[in-house]
């Protein structure tokens, strides 16, 4: 270690050597420095420990720094903070940390350094050397004496901040005139970010562990946090969320994010534009989720807010986190036994690992949490992947065996039809039946042991085991219908649910009825519903397409499929086709293809001795 050696002039004053061997070895040549300073001699050997037993960079002996002939605004720490000053398009908040790594973690390596090329210049060697002692807490050049120990910083916070300093130097080689030809960071090696390091920074929670987490926490933060799990959304959005921002999309319930929480360069908060361009998005929700902010948004003004703090006003992230987050963990803990320690932000890793899960194509994934590119989503979720295997795999084998099943996100692509009206190929025999198991632990159960709660819909009868499924599916029936109630008030009939054909929970100690008892809820679509005739007697009338709620138990209306039908004769020497579907413009266009079908046949097999074929009418029915 260097060492300081006093000495007392023939002119009374004190000179102070500071004394190293080059590299710290016993055997290397001493080397020395002369001042007359012991303050200035602190620092010099201070400066040599910090680098190894070796001259300082850019130390001139005798004389010192370089600094001393550099012009004062070309130093690393004024020229930083100039350049974070006009750094465009930032949150108030994030230029406030940027100027926290200068004077915390930059500045104790680079404040006697120039950003200029050359002697008393940043070279990358310093620069890699700053990242090192990042990574393993090693004291600062600069430090001061007796300073705590410095943290060990991770993978991400060495490279959010060798980003700002990239940020920084790249600015002295864009100056006019330039200060320097190169970024010394360019090629500097930063630890790598992992799988297994991503792994144990962001968790993922199963959805049971959501469920326990859900049943832990304090009543007035539950609806919150079933937000963050349904939307994937961020903290600053979904506590921005405004009664204005319910909105439907293609009939569906939806969010729109328009903006988020910010903070100025002082910690205050404010509403602004969310994140990035892609971030401002509409989110599909669950009716039952949509149900509930309808109910939370009733009697606010269109730009209160949904969510709020116990007292009013918008949640503080650090309040939430100490008074309901950390609670809700600890309970569930003790109640469950969850060992992860998620953070509230890991309820955004854990929505898109369901929908991964769930086969959802990146693309989707990305919009839905306002990627904005589809690189962020892959370089965060990639390891993920492998959970589409199977669904690759199946992909594969339909591609490469004309015997093969045709996976099942390809029967909505339409990729399955692209083969229609060739021959068929020669059928492979093997040992193998090729039979395709279908999944059937999701169905109602056919027989129910015990009490069920039966609910009539329209004049049909439809039984659960859970009384409280059975009032949801109630009274969703009875909100999708609320403008047949409207109707039936205008025209003097009571506005009763038995009015509308819905009635119940009504508990029976057992289901004697046909059909099989509902043990979870049922799916529900949004069906359109389009009939096309030709020929026969039948006159020709038009109506607009109507559609509608369907539930899962509707089995003649409910579909989920784009676009399907079915023909057959009708009376009178006419064709008619049923087609039905959930994406409107699939329907009219498959209305349209079928019907000039149907035209074309009955054409070919009119009769001329009986007369023309009536013209094509087209009737569309609820």
């Amino acid at each position: 270690m260097a060492s300081i050696r006093k000495r007392k002039k023939s002119d009374g004053t004190m000179s102070y050597t500071v004394l190293f061997r080059a590299g710290g070895a016993k055997s290397a040549k001493q080397e020395s420095e002369v001042f007359d300073d012991e303050t200035a001699a602190t620092r010099f050997r201070d400066l040599v420990n910090g680098h190894g037993q070796q001259w300082p960079p850019s130390w001139m002996r005798g004389r010192g720094f370089a600094e001393d002939v550099r012009t004062p605004d070309e130093m690393f720490e004024p020229f930083a903070m100039k350049v974070i000053d006009l750094l465009s398009g930032m949150q108030g908040d994030t230029r406030g940390r940027y100027r926290r790594y200068v004077q915390r973690n930059m500045s104790p390596w680079f404040k006697p350094y120039s950003v200029r090329d050359g002697e008393g210049g940043i070279s990358r060697e310093m620069v890699q050397r700053w990242v090192d002692d990042l990574k393993a807490g090693a004291a600062a050049p600069l430090d001061a004496k007796g300073r705590r120990p410095r943290t060990k910083y991770a993978p991400k916070t060495i490279k959010n901040q060798h980003g700002v300093l990239h940020q920084i130097l790249q600015a002295a080689v864009e100056a006019e005139p330039q200060l320097r030809t190169a970024n010394p960071c360019e090629f500097t090696s930063i630890p790598r970010l992992d799988s297994a390091e991503i792994d144990e920074e962001m968790v993922f929670l199963e959805r049971e562990e959501f469920g326990w987490l859900q049943e832990c926490i304090a009543e007035d933060a539950k609806e919150m946090l079933e937000a963050f799990g349904e939307t994937g959304a961020r903290w600053g959005e979904v506590t921005a969320l405004q009664p204005r921002d319910l909105r439907r999309r293609s009939g569906r319930p939806a969010i729109r994010i328009q903006r988020a929480w910010k903070k100025d360069e002082d910690g205050k908060a404010y509403l602004g534009a969310p994140k990035t361009r892609k971030s401002r998005r509409t989110i599909v929700v669950t009716e039952q989720f949509w149900q509930k902010l309808r109910l939370r948004a009733k009697g606010k003004a269109k730009d209160d807010l949904l969510f709020t703090a116990p007292r009013g006003g918008q949640w503080d992230a650090g309040t939430f986190r100490r008074q309901r987050w950390v609670p809700a963990i600890e309970l569930a803990v003790e109640k469950y036994g969850l060992i992860k320690q998620p953070r509230v932000h890991d309820l955004r890793h854990s929505h898109a690992s369901w929908l991964i899960a769930a086969k959802v194509p990146l693309p989707a994934i990305q919009g839905r949490l306002g990627h904005e590119s589809i690189t962020t989503t892959v370089d965060r979720y990639g390891h993920l992947l492998d959970a589409l295997d199977d669904e690759i795999m199946s992909a594969v084998a339909w591609a490469m065996d004309p015997t093969a099943p045709l996976p099942n996100f390809l029967a909505y692509s339409g990729r399955g039809e692209a083969a229609a009206g060739m021959p068929p190929l020669p059928q492979p025999r093997s040992g193998d039946s090729g039979d395709v198991w279908i999944d059937a632990g999701d169905l109602p159960s056919p027989k129910q042991v015990g009490a069920v709660f039966v609910v009539t819909l329209a004049g049909q009868e439809v039984p659960f085991s859970d009384a409280q499924v059975a009032q949801d599916v109630l009274d969703q029936w009875m909100d999708d219908h609320d403008g047949d109630l409207e109707a039936m008030r205008t025209g003097g009939c009571p506005g009763k649910g038995s009015a509308r054909g819905a009635d119940g929970p009504e508990e029976r100690p057992e289901w004697t009825g046909d059909g099989p008892v509902w043990t979870r809820m049922p799916d529900r679509q949004f069906v359109h519903h389009v009939t096309v005739t030709y020929g026969g007697a039948l006159s020709r009338e038009s109506y607009p397409l109507t559609s509608r709620w369907t539930w899962e138990f509707e089995i003649d209306s409910f579909t989920t499929k784009a676009a399907e039908y079915r023909e057959g004769p009708r009376p009178g020497c006419a064709t008619e086709a049923h087609i039905r579907g959930i994406n409107g413009a699939a329907v009219k266009r498959a209305a349209e293809e079928i019907g000039a079908g149907i035209r074309k046949v009955c054409e070919e097999h009119s009769d001329p001795a009986r007369g023309a074929v009536d013209t094509a009418a087209l009737t569309l029915d609820a």
